[in-house]
């Protein structure tokens, strides 16, 4: 026997919550983030020095680029499979000390393919991160604070991008390329550790209230037991509910676009652009620095439209057209420019309107997977969306070098974004049911 919560959007408000120890955990699993973000980009900010040191052209580095999203992919349906088994306090731990070594081991490479080696090493080690903080806000966070909740962890990916360009030229500057990998991955091992000791279920939590544990199950079914009612879906036939199936589908093209910017923005500014490696550390913060601030604000304007009675389907929806169709148009503009102010100028505004509308992606899995699953619905939308990651750097590298430049990469960005867009825009959002499979 079973008792309904409230479902809609205008739940009541609770009284003063006792505990705030959701908002600890999704601080922690952002911070993590944040680091799994350093620990990738580090490698796009120092492909300058690295292309210089080792003689290696930008084909080579679009390979290597990429080589981090072969095994990245390949890993994040297994990963999805044991946050959903063992959930994310092991899975992440474990996780955050491995790509913590591998980052530091990419000192001691010596050529392509030692770095080959070290970047499949890392996209497996850090494949687990996405999902495990999908499924950590799915039961940690209700839905009227869940935008937000997404957006942090997301917005802490691009705090990542925008603290490792000053960061990792700075090292570079004073110390060479090889410590900038030591140092960023030590970073990893040690919140790891703080992860493993401080990650608890929500019924299980030492320091919870029971004013916060029911706040935070208000759009669950509880049993009589004071459990949460499970309906578990196996991911093979998580994959074939027509949303879910829409949204791993769209992925590859928000990744796409992502992923151009993140890994070839610093060699873009410098060498299409002119910049130095001191001045392209400042100009390639700004675009993300523009991007955290305006996804954190945008999940407390989506968490505010849910809370005046929109829907899930319709928060969605609106956000990811806005971040697609939006980067689509400023990306456009940023071919346009003619001085590498109006470049960044035009790509800080690509990445604002882009984290705007981006802080409800990773809410989807939250919003579609069954109580608990939400780990499994995030490593599918994950394996498929990394194909679109997958290509882009090596597209971009080969469109780089050849007649069409960076703009004839940029113009592909254009035309996947409206793609894309598309896609996300016909869909719905709706927690799916073991009826419906």
């Amino acid at each position: 026997m079973a008792n309904q919560s409230v479902p809609s959007g205008n739940t009541p408000t609770f009284a003063r919550l006792e505990t705030g120890v959701r908002w600890y955990l999704v601080i922690l699993a952002a911070v993590g983030t944040m680091i799994n973000y350093i620990d990738r980009v580090n490698f796009a900010v120092a492909t300058p020095t690295l292309m210089k040191e080792f003689g290696l052209g930008t084909a080579e580095m679009g390979i290597l680029m990429s080589a981090f999203f072969w095994s990245y992919t390949i890993a994040m349906l297994p990963s999805g499979f044991l946050l959903n088994k063992l959930g994310p306090k092991r899975v992440l731990g474990i996780a955050g000390i491995a790509w913590g070594t591998v980052t530091m081991s990419v000192a001691a490479c010596v050529g392509f393919y030692s770095f080959l080696a070290l970047r499949i090493g890392l996209g497996v080690t850090e494949a687990p991160a996405f999902p495990g903080n999908a499924r950590v806000v799915s039961v940690w966070v209700p839905k009227r604070e869940r935008t937000f909740a997404s957006s942090m962890y997301d917005a802490s990916a691009r705090a990542g991008n925008a603290f490792a360009p000053p960061i990792v030229t700075f090292i570079i500057a004073a110390w060479g390329w090889k410590m900038s990998f030591m140092v960023t991955g030590a970073m990893a091992v040690v919140w790891a550790i703080w992860w493993l000791l401080a990650y608890h279920e929500p019924a299980d939590h030492p320091r919870i209230s029971k004013s916060e544990l029911d706040y935070i199950r208000q759009d669950e079914v509880i049993t009589d037991e004071g459990t949460v009612h499970v309906e578990r879906i196996s991911m093979t036939r998580l994959a074939r509910y027509p949303t879910i199936l829409k949204a791993m589908l769209a992925y590859p093209f928000y990744l796409y676009i992502w992923t151009v910017f993140v890994y070839w923005i610093p060699t873009y500014l410098v060498k299409a652009r002119g910049l130095s490696l001191k001045e392209m550390g400042i100009a390639a913060s700004i675009p993300y620095i523009v991007a955290v601030c305006l996804e954190l604000t945008g999940g407390k304007f989506f968490d505010t439209w849910y809370r005046k009675g929109a829907s899930i389907t319709l928060l969605r929806r609106t956000g990811m057209g806005i971040s697609m169709f939006g980067a689509a148009f400023f990306i456009w503009l940023c071919m346009q420019a003619d001085t590498a102010f109006w470049a960044v100028f035009w790509l800080s505004a690509f990445a604002g309107i882009f984290g705007f509308g981006a802080s409800n992606v990773w809410a989807i899995p939250s919003d579609l997977a069954p109580y608990g699953q939400a780990g499994g619905v995030g490593s599918l939308m994950n394996f498929v969306g990394n194909f679109g990651a997958l290509l882009a750097p090596m597209v971009t590298g080969y469109l780089a070098a050849s007649e069409y430049g960076f703009n004839g990469a940029f113009a592909v960005c254009v035309a996947v974004a409206i793609l894309g867009g598309l896609l996300y825009v016909f869909n719905s959002y709706e927690r799916v049911k073991p009826k419906e499979a």
